[in-house]
């Protein structure tokens, strides 16, 4: 016998599992599947709902229309002149920039001058067309007002707060209906405007790009105004300064003497340089006139007639005489060669060479005495040039030091100079400027008039709709899923309850119940009774038999050969169909030719009593508290010979568990063994009171019936907990009225409904 029932973290679990058994979790995706399968209904149903209230809502919707410009920012422009008096530089445009310039388009100014192009009551005008739901809000909001005036009479508004509310109202318009977005990281702004009308929607998005650029022309035109009227203060300035440092500059000139040539040097750096030129010449005449003097005295010294100098070469006396001298010499050779050296012809050749010999020496003096005298001047000359070049030093030296002191006065000159000629050319600028103001941004596609509307779109409604159908449908199933905790197949009653599942029986419909025939009159101690009462018996090839002849099996099995085979029913709650389970199965028993006695042990309820014998007055009650008779009880059903004991009428006590466990009921069970094959009793509810419990002593085994989907699992746990006597002889568990036709959905392993449809040949 299985063990008594536990609680597990995980769940109701029952001991004597297999040991072999892993305890890492695993995801059963069967399951999983097999509940999407179950709550596939209500998710398309959701998806239904969803996509209707879609498509209604896109019917309902008024159409709206969006257009769209695109505005170019100049990416290379230049600040504006403002700036550019303290920054004097060019910035390009940056992220910052191109989102100021955002902003710019959202501001109070723009949309005002919007309103001024297109009209306040232009503006005004597409407030009026609304959805229907925005018409009934509005109509509900009026009402609402109508009364609040009529309580409280509001102050009449002047016409200036009229328009004030109408320009607030147009721009709450303004700004809830534009769209501006940079477009990637471009320099590209694109402006859009949706509205219910689409030439609206082109007029005021082209608008927008107008005003905008309009507010650029006139805050350019702006810039520079107020930047000319700044410069021309400080130009002036500017050029008095650069006046009085100018003649400061050449008064100091003028009182320092510092004139200056056309290379932009000092008169004086200039003598200096020129004197230095000279005497480096003059050191070079004295030393040339040096080296001849010396060369014609060593010459003359040495004697040497023959010594060629330049002045020698080139004088002609001297080449004269040096010629007379050669011939004289050539002769006296020749002569003293023919008439001997003493000879007197040789003797005058002699004397004449001798003379020639003078007069060249003589030449030669007086050439080198004018070497000498060039000599003489040249270092006459250079000394000259050395004073005069140390005299112009120290005069250099003087201007040197006012030098300084006159950069210092050019350098502020031409500060101030620079700075005017800046200024200047920026006031010119400025000037060009402001009669051609540039705009720093152009449009680049203007807004059309749109011919198909931006929203509602028809199949993103649907397909919305769908979406958020699907969301509450599932989750919808998804409650659905959490809150089914009832039994729903037999492996939940294999796996939790450790039972075995004995059938499941199909749920019987009107139209079925309509086919079994109806009883004639039954006379004084038959037993009658409902179609569904006696639907196994006049169907005996149907499930429902079936189930109840797996039952018997299930019992014969259990219980073995012992006569008689004493079995109960019982269930957790009521309504379950435990009696009409029990009326069926004893019938069906009877039917196959046992002798079969049913017991309506039910005292307090007697649902099988009043159905199948509600005219019997002595029951069951009075057996066991009276000592009544059995055969002044027993009532036959005619059809099958079916024995019946009912529970009886004026039922006093309340203590009907001490009746079924008394003795007596012993003592009834073992008369009614002799006589009968199998005895079965219909006994109340486990869950609200304690009969089963105390009369399971009597019982040789228990079938217990569930309702399908409707008995929570933790209640039948805990019924079993709490009876722990009638689970050890708990055979198996009949679940009842099943729908076979969704059965299926909550099974990942076998498809019970294909299973149906295939024993359907089966089944008459």
């Amino acid at each position: 016998m299985l063990q008594s029932p536990k609680r597990s973290s995980g769940g109701l679990r029952y001991e004597g599992g297999s040991q072999g058994e892993s305890s890492i979790p695993s995801i059963d995706f069967s399951g999983i599947l097999a509940a999407v399968r179950r709550q596939m209904r209500p998710v398309l149903i959701g998806i239904c709902i969803g996509a209707a209230v879609g498509l209604a809502f896109f019917i309902a919707k008024t159409p709206v229309y969006f257009a769209g410009t695109q505005l170019l920012l100049d990416s290379k422009s230049k600040v504006n002149d403002e700036v550019a008096v303290t920054a004097l530089s060019e910035l390009g445009l940056d992220t910052g920039a191109v989102d100021s310039q955002v902003e710019v388009l959202k501001s109070l100014n723009i949309a005002n001058s919007v309103i001024a192009k297109v009209g306040l009551d232009r503006v005004l005008d597409d407030n009026t067309v609304q959805s229907p739901v925005a018409s009934v809000i509005s109509a509900l909001k009026s009402g609402i007002r109508s009364i609040k005036e009529a309580i409280l009479p509001p102050r009449k508004p002047t016409p200036e707060d009229v328009e004030a509310a109408q320009r607030e109202a147009a721009l709450a318009y303004l700004a809830g209906n534009m769209s501006l977005k940079r477009v990637g990281r471009t320099y590209v702004i694109e402006i859009g405007f949706a509205s219910t009308q689409p030439d609206k929607a082109a007029q005021i998005a082209n608008a927008f790009t107008q005003s905008y650029l309009d507010d650029q022309f006139s805050a350019n035109f702006e810039a520079t105004r107020r930047a000319t009227d700044w410069l021309l203060p400080r130009i002036q300035e500017l050029r008095q300064k650069a006046i009085e440092t100018d003649l400061a500059v050449q008064k100091f000139r003028g009182e320092k003497g510092l004139i200056t040539t056309s290379t932009g040097s000092l008169v004086n750096e200039q003598q200096v340089g020129e004197i230095n030129t000279q005497l480096v010449l003059a050191r070079s005449d004295v030393a040339r006139a040096d080296a001849k003097y010396d060369r014609i005295q060593s010459i003359i010294s040495a004697g040497q007639m023959d010594a060629a100098v330049s002045e020698a070469i080139d004088n002609p006396i001297i080449v004269e005489l040096r010629n007379k001298a050669t011939a004289a010499a050539k002769t006296e050779s020749e002569l003293a060669a023919k008439l001997g050296p003493n000879h007197y012809q040789v003797q005058r050749l002699r004397s004449d060479l001798a003379e020639y010999r003078r007069l060249i020496f003589s030449e030669l003096g007086r050439i080198a005495e004018s070497y000498r005298s060039e000599r003489d001047i040249a270092i006459a000359r250079e000394k000259a040039l050395e004073a005069q070049l140390k005299n112009q030093v120290g005069l250099t030296d003087v201007a040197n030091k006012d030098k300084v002191a006159l950069r210092e006065l050019e350098r502020e000159a031409d500060t101030y100079k620079n700075l005017y000629e800046t200024m200047l050319q920026r006031y010119q600028e400025s000037l060009q400027k402001q009669s051609f103001p540039v705009s720093e941004a152009r449009v680049i596609s203007a807004a059309t008039v749109p011919s198909q509307p931006a929203s509602p779109k028809l199949a993103l409604s649907v397909i919305l709709g769908a979406i958020l159908g699907f969301i509450g449908g599932a989750g919808y199933g998804a409650v659905r899923e959490l809150r089914d905790l009832g039994f729903r197949s037999a492996s939940q009653i294999r796996d939790l309850l450790r039972l075995e599942c004995i059938g499941v029986m199909p749920r019987i419909s009107p139209r079925q119940l309509a086919l079994v025939p109806p009883i004639a009159k039954s006379g004084p101690g038959q037993v009658g009774g409902s179609g569904m009462m006696r639907y196994a018996t006049n169907h005996i090839l149907s499930p429902f038999a079936e189930t109840l002849r797996s039952a018997k099996v299930a019992v014969d099995f259990a219980v073995g050969e012992k006569v008689p085979k004493i079995i109960a029913l019982a269930s957790v709650l009521p309504t379950e169909g435990k009696s009409t389970i029990s009326k069926n199965f004893a019938s069906m028993l009877a039917q196959l030719g046992t002798r079969t006695v049913l017991i309506d042990a039910d005292l307090r309820f007697r649902g099988l009593s009043d159905d199948i014998a509600p005219h019997a007055q002595k029951g069951l009650f009075h057996i066991l508290s009276q000592g009544a008779p059995v055969s002044s009880v027993m009532m036959v059903e005619a059809e099958t010979g079916l024995g019946f004991i009912p529970a009886g009428a004026d039922i006093g006590s309340a203590h009907t568990s001490n009746l079924v466990s008394s003795p007596a009921m012993g003592q009834l069970l073992a008369d009614l063994g002799t006589k009968a094959d199998y005895i079965v009793i219909d006994l109340p509810p486990l869950g609200p009171v304690v009969d089963v419990r105390a009369a399971a002593k009597y019982f040789d085994g228990v079938l217990f019936v569930l309702e399908w989907g409707a008995t929570s699992r933790d209640l039948v746990v805990d019924a079993f907990e709490a009876n722990p006597q009638v689970y050890e002889k708990c055979i198996g568990v009949i679940l009842n009225k099943v729908d076979t036709h969704r059965l299926h959905f909550y099974t990942s392993k076998v498809p019970q409904d294909g299973l149906h449809k295939k024993y359907a040949a089966y089944y008459g």
